[in-house]
């Protein structure tokens, strides 16, 4: 994995500059013992226009995470309003391995229709906090770079069930080749959900959900990454013990637009947002920042250089 098209001058500007690689690669590489904080605000919106039954959807936040959250039970019109605070630690154990633990806070605005008079509702939660790794492949000559990550929840509050640790558990990996200005990646995912018991005390088994996302990240130049791609999302439906299954598997495939900016040699920012395309009437909007702390390792295309010397 070569860098053709790497220009001179950065090699005459070595003191302060970012890495001239797509910086969406900054999410799929490990720095040994060093910390990575991630900070991120979503805007997720869904609304439904039909008699729908109390069920669970998924709001998507990207690189094949979930978060499974209740869709109200609506005789006409609903619609809902959540805004997601995320915050994780990642820390290297080697160049290779890496592990963290991320978190999400949700408040949500709520407007539906009951007996044929509007209501509304509002609720802020801790959602859930995760406990996760990955694990890159990188350096062979033969295939392509590629990670493998996987999470538990350690901690799930999803409303209208009781909370529970161990509930859920997603597994994954992403696969990526570099071609300087250009970065292409596919990631899948598959998230198990196990079974549940609502604030009734009535046993639920929310589906499991099974994402495929395909992205491709072109490097305008060393400190703006636009990306594109497109994602498909398939889950199972959920099966309540005393009316067993209310709704059916449901599929959706959406639209993904984003941007990198390197706001210094210590931080990124990104912005996406993904729309649904077919399945569903649902988008987020997400603003993220990612923070290097301690020392900051060699640039990324320092590390590419060496691995293809």
């Amino acid at each position: 994995m070569k860098l053709k098209y790497l220009m001179p001058i950065f090699a005459t500007v070595s003191t302060i500059a970012h890495a001239d690689l797509p910086l969406t690669v900054e999410d799929l590489t490990t720095d040994k013992n060093r910390f990575k904080l991630d900070t991120s605000l979503s805007y997720y919106n869904q609304s439904q226009t039909s008699l729908a039954p109390q069920t669970y959807g998924m709001a998507d936040l990207g690189n094949g995470r979930v978060i499974i959250l209740p869709a109200p039970a609506a005789e006409n019109n609903s619609n809902t309003d959540m805004l997601i605070v995320g915050a994780g630690l990642r820390y290297g154990i080697s160049d290779s391995w890496e592990v963290g633990v991320r978190g999400n806070f949700v408040h949500t605005a709520e407007r539906y229709t009951i007996d044929q008079k509007p209501n509304q509702s509002n609720n802020r939660f801790l959602q859930d906090i995760y406990l996760g790794m990955q694990y890159s492949f990188k350096d062979n000559k033969k295939f392509p770079d590629s990670l493998l990550f996987a999470e538990i929840s350690a901690y799930d509050n999803t409303q209208g069930l009781r909370s529970k640790s161990g509930s859920s558990v997603l597994v994954g990996g992403t696969v990526y080749t570099i071609n300087d200005p250009i970065v292409l990646s596919l990631t899948g995912s598959y998230q198990y959900n196990g079974n549940r018991k609502t604030l009734h005390n009535t046993a639920v088994d929310l589906g499991d959900v099974l994402a495929i996302n395909g992205v491709v990240g072109f490097a305008v130049n060393p400190d703006i990454t636009l990306t594109g791609g497109v994602g498909i999302q398939y889950k199972k439906a959920d099966n309540f013990e005393d009316m067993g299954q209310i709704s059916h598997n449901q599929t959706q495939t959406s639209l993904n637009l984003g941007m990198a900016y390197a706001l210094s040699a210590r931080s990124n920012l990104t912005a996406n947002v993904r729309t649904n395309i077919s399945g569903g009437n649902n988008s987020t909007l997400s603003l993220g920042i990612t923070t290097k702390l301690g020392a900051l390792p060699p640039p990324l295309s320092e590390k590419y250089r060496q691995s293809n010397k």
